[in-house]
């Protein structure tokens, strides 16, 4: 048991300023209205064929965890937050999707992966197979009958590139989804599958290098050394080889047989140094589990890289394809971070998203590449209480700091909380974070006086105590936000398994192969609109490849986006990372 100890500091004097003084003003928001009504009347749909698509997960980030990460990348530009914008939420179209499974109320990652990439409702824990199929059932997860294709099966048979780069590890359940089918998530290694199944269903590490359309795919990146059987070092995990194969090794030689070139990389020093030139193949584990969260990550050569880092890499590999390619990103431990309830270590792992979706917004031609960004699920964790947003305009005195700091993972001790303690901003329903004793007379919660909510290691309050993986998702329906060719198709309350129908109709693919009409006449598409021109930023990255290698990430003050989308015209557009009011192991 590892017991962290959280330092006892006031965070109560830091305190986020509002970056628009005129914010009080009407003519500041008619202004400002009127601007986005314009942008709305100028939207045009974008009717083209999708060459390249990629797909962006947040893992259980439901729409309360976007907020809070919007206002989290906000303050860690020194604003207030709220008026800001992640990358995405500058898309032209965005909708809900519903996430309940067959068989359950609030989904996990494998059934509803299953829904966005395979285009069908299933059950809990399965991944790849039919309604027919229930947990653990292996005898029919076996029948052709009850198997479905992805996303990725449809994109490979249309000679596009495909890749997948993630936080977790690669046989997780998110990036399963592309390439399994399973009657039970658990079974990322032989000795679960034997345990579990009977020995009868083949494992997913193995259906991952054996099987096509895992076997096929050009980039694998993310954690999992153990489950493929190539571990660096002897640490424990639930999922240990058994049959003493290395698949890393297997996978190498195969497609070496197959006349290609491949590079297996395992720290970050070796993945930015790859040839991308030479290089056809590209598997990188950095992890014998699931790699470290950002805030915990060994920056330095010997480390474990970044996922913007990651998804560099995955693009210069797949955009030498000529026929386009498919990409899916998952930002997997947003959802970790939301199951211990270290909102801390979550909420940066969106950020981390947002850093990963504005280098591929500055990287790709606009006009034939569908960009999606969802979540899988959403999660227990709630923004309440009704914290105060900083006054710019007012000097606080000592005893006002307290009332008046609107860190997100800040605290408030309002006079209308019957038991007079202090509450955090961030709370969950469910958790690890739970914390109540009982005095002899009532229940009584923690007294969060003095404590350093802000430490990444600090669980926030949880109103019913669960297991380390336990059931902590939400369901609520989730926001999906696109851009690119036919991304207006995205338009209302959607079933979540209508993701891997418009993926497939904007590129002609599987089950729209032939039956992928488009109008006569195309309007020319809308990019992802810029900010209000009194906006600026200074928190943005831009990005460029090598043909030589993937070089490290280089910052400047604003994305310079070239729109080919305008008729190929090679507009430049202004597209800020964040546009803000003013001067900028089973994880279910």
């Amino acid at each position: 048991m590892v017991i962290v100890m959280i330092v006892t500091v006031s965070v109560s004097g830091v305190v986020f300023p509002s970056p628009s003084p005129e914010e009080k003003d009407a003519g500041y928001w008619e202004r400002l209205m009127r601007q986005e009504v314009k942008e709305a009347l100028n939207i045009r749909q974008n009717h083209g064929v999708a060459k390249n698509i990629i797909l962006f997960i947040g893992d259980g980030m439901g729409v309360t965890v976007n907020t809070a990460g919007r206002i989290l990348k906000g303050q860690k530009a020194g604003r207030s937050g709220e008026e800001g914008y992640l990358a995405w939420e500058r898309f032209p179209n965005s909708a809900l999707l519903k996430t309940y499974l067959l068989d359950r109320q609030v989904a996990d990652s494998a059934g509803s992966a299953t829904a966005y990439l395979c285009g069908v409702k299933a059950n809990y824990e399965t991944l790849g197979v039919t309604g027919r199929v229930r947990t653990d059932d292996c005898y029919s997860s076996r029948q052709g009958a009850n198997r479905v294709d992805s996303i990725l099966k449809w994109a490979q048979d249309a000679g596009k590139d495909t890749g997948l780069v993630t936080t977790t590890q690669v046989t997780h359940a998110t990036p399963a989804g592309l390439y399994a089918k399973t009657a039970q998530r658990k079974w990322m290694c032989d000795t679960l599958a034997k345990k579990e199944g009977g020995g009868k269903c083949k494992d997913i590490a193995r259906q991952l290098v054996e099987d096509s359309p895992g076997k096929d795919m050009k980039v694998v990146l993310g954690g999992g050394r153990q489950m493929m059987g190539a571990p660096l070092e002897p640490s424990y995990t639930s999922c240990r080889r058994g049959d003493g194969r290395n698949l890393v090794e297997e996978w190498r030689q195969e497609k070496e047989r197959q006349g290609e070139m491949t590079t297996y990389v395992t720290n970050t020093g070796e993945l930015l140094n790859i040839d991308v030139n030479t290089t056809d193949n590209l598997i990188g584990l950095f992890a014998e589990n699931t790699l470290p969260y950002h805030l915990d990550r060994e920056e330095g050569s010997q480390g474990t890289p970044s996922l913007l880092q990651m998804t560099q890499a995955a693009l210069a590999i797949l955009s030498k394809g000529p026929r386009g390619f498919f990409l899916m990103v998952e930002a997997g431990h947003v959802d970790k971070g939301l199951h211990q309830n270290k909102a801390v270590k979550a909420l940066e792992e969106v950020v981390q998203l947002d850093e990963a979706v504005s280098m591929a917004l500055t990287t790709l031609n606009l006009e034939d590449t569908l960009i999606l960004v969802t979540a899988d699920h959403s999660h227990s964790l709630t923004l309440n209480g009704y914290p105060p947003r900083a006054d710019h305009s007012h000097k606080l005195t000592l005893n006002e700091y307290p009332l008046r700091c609107n860190n997100i993972f800040g605290v408030s001790n309002l006079k209308d909380v019957t038991d007079e303690l202090p509450h955090s901003t961030l709370m969950f329903s469910m958790g690890q974070g739970y914390n109540y004793t009982w005095n002899g007379t009532k229940v009584v919660r923690r007294n969060l006086t003095g404590v350093d909510t802000t430490h990444k290691e600090f669980q926030f309050p949880a109103a019913i105590p669960t297991t380390t993986w336990g059931p902590a998702h939400g369901g609520e329906d989730v926001s999906v936000h696109a851009t690119g060719p036919m991304s207006h198709l995205f338009h209302r309350v959607h079933e979540q398994a209508y993701v891997a129908h418009v993926m497939a109709y904007s590129a002609c693919l599987g089950p729209y192969l032939h039956d992928c009409p488009r109008p006569v006449t195309t309007p020319p598409p809308s990019p992802p609109s810029s900010p209000p021109t009194h906006h600026n930023n200074n928190h943005n990255i831009n990005h460029t490849f090598s043909n030589q290698s993937v070089l490290e990430e280089q910052h400047s003050n604003q994305h310079n986006v070239t729109d080919h989308s305008a008729g190929g015209r090679g507009d430049t557009l202004n597209f800020t990372e964040d546009e803000s009011h003013q001067t900028d192991d089973n994880i279910l």
